[in-house]
Formats: structure tokens, sequence, C-alpha cells
């Protein structure tokens, strides 16, 4: 249970970091997007939004390799915490594919 999780959460966790390149990357005119997550927009204020985004990414990586490897959090916890992952990231993809539809752009980035 754990690994098809493990795999879905790494998925659409690349799913949304592209989404989120996309709707980000420049301004559209009539829009204003802005990153609900304040974390994230810290992040790509800071540094960047592609280096934002690759921070993202390299922290994610490292999260899910200790969660897979270590014994010390229980693997139901493990099972629960990538569930809820899973399902808050699917909710942040489905924003950003509702956003591109509506700010008519592609989400192939063409």
């Amino acid at each position: 249970m754990l690994y098809p999780l493990i795999a879905s959460v790494l998925c659409l966790t690349a799913i949304d970091h592209w989404t989120t390149y996309l709707c980000l990357r420049a301004p559209v005119e009539g829009w204003s997007i802005v990153e609900a997550n304040p974390i994230a927009d810290w992040l790509f204020q800071a540094l960047g939004l592609v280096p934002g985004l690759a921070v993202d990414s390299v922290v994610t990586l490292i999260a899910v390799a200790f969660l897979v490897q270590t014994h010390r959090v229980p693997h139901p916890v493990r099972v629960a915490f990538f569930a809820g992952v899973a399902v808050w990231t699917a909710h942040a993809v489905v924003n950003n594919f509702h956003a591109l539809s509506v700010m008519g752009l592609s989400p192939t980035g063409g």
C-alpha cells in the first residue's frame, strides 16, 4: 500500500510543479495569478520560480526518501501521511488545471 501512494505523490508533485510553472511563468493579460501555498510563494519570491520549484522538488524527494527508509515512523502513520499528501497535491493539480483552462493556457506549455 505504501509504494503506490509514494508513486502517486511523486507523480502528482511533478504535475503540480509543471502546472504551477505554467500558471506563474509569465503574466497573463487580465489575470492576477498567485501561489496559494505561502511557503512555496515565499520560496518563489526569494529564489525565483524555477529555482524555487527545483528546491521544492529536492526537498520533496529527500522527505520521501527519509520516510521510505526510516523505521522511526510507524508504517500506518507513513501510509496516512502519504495518503494525505496525495489528496492535498491532487487538489492543487485540479486547481492548476482549472486555472490553465480559464486563462486559455495549454497544459503542454505551448
